[in-house]
């Protein structure tokens, strides 16, 4: 095998010279191509090939951006069943409160024996008692009821999701529902029925629930379904439950209260993360105008230099028509 010396001449062909110069020019030409893209299209990257550096860290953040976005949605879905969670414990609270202060009213001696008084107070205390299953039933945009956990079942009379029937039995079922607002980290969006309204012995609502209970010792009745007698000697039994239900009730709206302040602060921080992963993609993707009209202007102008001496090199190449 032969080399070529230092000394060796170097003889360079008109052909040569053109097909090298051609080849120039289509670098040129790719360069121009580029450049308007960057400027129609507003992007400083359209391809791979544009920047590959700049190319993989665009696919991270666009990757991340997904992410963040992502969790902010779920954040802010937490926030609006916390909300309607919160609205409802509050109302719950506010019935049991006025079903204590119902009962307080009958707890003398001078009302034992005063008959009008004590069925005014079971019809309120029975209608407190379908106030609230009404809230226990109270559904997030319509869907899911958000004392249902991840359970449910379907009224047959209206065909809504409900987390308690009629007769006031819970039918929910699973844990509460959860939203994931930050890697590996998921925030329950709502408590179960029985976290709120008690369960067994001491359920609020139901045919031997506290309500009924309390209900039945007015009345002095033992009402079809029930198995717990009533008389007005059992009522300080039946109030002592209802102030350990409401205490239970106003630890589950505490536990609500803490669920929210600190989904709103994941959503805080998901919605800082949106904004900074949106201004870096803008920074890397973003082209820089001035500059690059600028670049294309200076790229035109030595494009047709380039055109103009590249035909006057042999006026018998065909590289003067190029």
């Amino acid at each position: 095998m032969s080399f070529i010396q230092a000394t060796t001449p170097i003889n360079i062909t008109p052909n040569t010279l053109a097909n090298t110069m051609a080849t120039g020019l289509l670098g040129d030409q790719t360069n121009l191509a580029n450049l308007e893209q960057q400027i129609s299209t507003g992007n400083a990257i359209n391809q791979a090939s544009d920047n590959p550096a700049g190319a993989a860290q665009l696919l991270r953040l666009q990757a991340g951006l997904t992410r963040a976005n992502q969790y902010q949605s779920n954040a802010n879905d937490g926030t609006g069943w916390l909300t309607l969670a919160n609205s409802t414990a509050t109302s719950i609270l506010n019935q049991l409160q006025s079903v204590r202060s119902l009962v307080e009213g009958v707890s003398g001696s001078s009302l034992t024996g005063n008959a009008s008084i004590l069925q005014t107070t079971a019809d309120q205390v029975s209608a407190a008692m379908q106030n609230l299953l009404n809230l226990a039933n109270t559904t997030y945009a319509g869907g899911q009821p958000i004392f249902a956990g991840t359970g449910g079942a379907t009224d047959p009379g209206t065909g809504a999701m409900i987390a308690y029937d009629a007769s006031g039995t819970y039918v929910g079922a699973g844990k509460a529902p959860t939203r994931t607002v930050a890697p590996g980290t998921s925030i329950p969006v709502s408590i179960t029925g029985p976290a709120i309204f008690g369960s067994g012995t001491g359920s609020l609502l139901g045919q031997n629930g506290i309500l009924q209970r309390i209900v039945n010792d007015l009345n002095q009745t033992n009402p079809p379904g029930s198995t717990v007698g009533g008389s007005l000697s059992d009522l300080p039994s039946a109030y002592t439950a209802l102030q350990g239900a409401l205490t239970q009730a106003e630890s589950a709206t505490g536990t609500l209260g803490a669920q929210q302040d600190s989904l709103q602060s994941f959503a805080t921080q998901a919605s800082d993360s949106v904004s900074a992963l949106t201004q870096q993609l803008g920074n890397l993707q973003s082209t820089n105008m001035a500059e690059a009209i600028t670049s294309l202007q200076l790229q035109q102008t030595s494009y047709q230099e380039a055109l103009y001496a590249t035909s006057q090199l042999s006026t018998d190449s065909l590289a003067k028509y190029l």
